[in-house]
């Protein structure tokens, strides 16, 4: 029986340059979400967003790693309950834990403490806009992600949504800026 190459025609292959913008973009966002949500998923998901880009970046250097990993796997069959067990503890963390952030969450609570006749109408607008906006980043991801695959441009897909996300972040860090704690006035 001939052994199965792990990876065939390595030498040939070039490695596209596309990927590396999404990996340092992926990499950012976890070093955001471990600074923003100090939970063990956080930590974890770091870790292992760290540990697939060296992976990435350096494949030829860590082929004997990846060689030793595949050996003892075979051998010993622990890898695949192992992530399974890291999965799911994985899902339960993330799972578990309450949504705490919110935009223009202070803003909506200073608006309702000041305008106390507006009844429910300040609570509804801000859900409406907190939902358009979800719904949009969620499709411009989407479209960003088929693109990539497709071997298109993402990156001018990606720009609309990206400029629009950090112009909602920096109105609502201004808003907070502006009204403070989000209480009521004297």
């Amino acid at each position: 029986m001939s052994s199965i190459k792990l990876y065939p025609q390595r030498h040939k292959q070039k490695y596209s340059t596309n990927l590396y913008p999404l990996v340092i973009t992926a990499n950012v966002a976890m070093v955001l979400d471990v600074i923003i949500n100090h939970s063990p998923l956080s930590f974890l998901t770091f870790g292992l967003t760290t540990l697939g880009t060296a992976v990435i970046i350096w494949r030829r250097e860590l082929d004997g790693l990846l060689n030793f990993c595949t050996k003892l796997n075979r051998r010993y069959k622990f890898t695949t309950p192992a992530l399974t067990m890291l999965g799911t503890i994985s899902l339960l963390d993330a799972l578990s834990t309450p949504a705490k952030a919110q935009f223009f969450q202070n803003a909506q609570t200073w608006m309702t403490s000041n305008f106390t006749g507006a009844g429910q109408a300040i609570p509804l607008v801000f859900n409406v806009l907190r939902g358009l906006f979800l719904i949009y980043l969620g499709i411009s991801l989407v479209k960003v992600i088929q693109s990539a695959r497709q071997d298109e441009d993402w990156q001018n897909l990606a720009r609309t949504p990206m400029i629009i996300l950090i112009a909602v972040t920096m109105g609502d860090i201004l808003a907070n800026l502006i009204i403070g704690s989000g209480g009521t006035t004297g």
